[in-house]
């Protein structure tokens, strides 16, 4: 598994940034999404294995815009 994201998927709202990732995993992909406020991040959602980059990209970019 990597620790750098395959893609990034990025939303301003106000005080508060709602920023996800794609991860490639030994048997498919998973995604997270992240808010970053008052200059502290925390984890959102996090998939479980998902079976391809394609779906690991719409579950996070969902997500990441219900989250804004």
């Amino acid at each position: 598994m990597t620790d750098t994201p395959l893609d990034v998927f990025e939303i301003g709202a106000g005080r508060s940034f709602i920023f996800g990732g794609v991860y490639a995993a030994n048997d498919g992909f998973f995604a997270e999404v992240h808010e970053q406020k008052n200059g502290q991040i925390r984890r959102i959602a996090q998939s479980r294995g998902l079976p391809s980059r394609e779906v690991a990209v719409a579950w996070m970019t969902q997500r990441c815009q219900a989250g804004a």
